[in-house]
């Protein structure tokens, strides 16, 4: 049975404080005090806690996504291309920031694991 993810509102309701001073306090920030942030920072881990990142691009406006639309996919030509354009995004973006691609080549799949 899958249980729903964590969410900062569940941990700010645990520890008695607000959600910004849990979202500051997960992001470091300086008017934090360090006792605050390390309870924030230690139950978030006990909770395993994952930053929701549906939340994260529609508040940053961008979601890392690219979209090709192609004529044909079975010709050499457009399966090159889309192969360069995975290509460079995992060496600008992977090792960046969370990624979430749906048709994952098995290449692909096997550099992640590394």
């Amino acid at each position: 049975m899958q249980t729903k993810p964590t969410t900062i509102k569940e941990i700010a309701q645990i520890l008695g404080i607000s959600v910004s001073t849990v979202s500051r306090a997960l992001h470091d920030h300086p008017s934090i005090g360090l006792t605050t942030r390390a309870k924030v920072k230690k139950l978030a881990g006990e909770l395993n806690y994952e930053p929701n990142q549906t939340a994260i691009f529609l508040q940053k406006g961008k979601t890392l996504t690219i979209g090709v639309i192609l004529p044909e996919l079975s010709e050499a030509f457009f399966s090159s291309a889309i192969s360069a354009i995975e290509d460079t995004a995992y060496k600008k973006i992977i090792p960046y920031c969370w990624h979430n691609h749906m048709m994952m080549s098995k290449r692909k799949n096997s550099w992640l694991k590394k």
